[in-house]
């Protein structure tokens, strides 16, 4: 059974810790992250609206909301 060379193990751990920090600062991933946080935001207050809009349209459509049963 092969031993762990427990030293290339750390030196690899640190490489990728050293590579994952600079793609994380890196300058297009920064903006990107920051333009999809954006888009969530607006996303949610859209689907917010289109909630709020349908609610609104069934209640003006629902013939049960009327009160005279007859869709009319």
């Amino acid at each position: 059974m092969p031993r762990l060379d427990l030293t290339q193990l750390t030196l690899v751990a640190a490489q990728n810790i050293q590579t994952a920090d600079k793609v994380r600062r890196d300058p297009a991933v920064v903006k990107a992250a920051k333009q999809f946080a954006e888009d969530s935001v607006q996303t949610f207050r859209s689907g917010g609206a289109l909630a709020r809009e349908l609610q609104s349209s069934w209640h003006r459509y629902s013939p049960l909301s009327k009160g005279t049963g007859t869709g009319e």
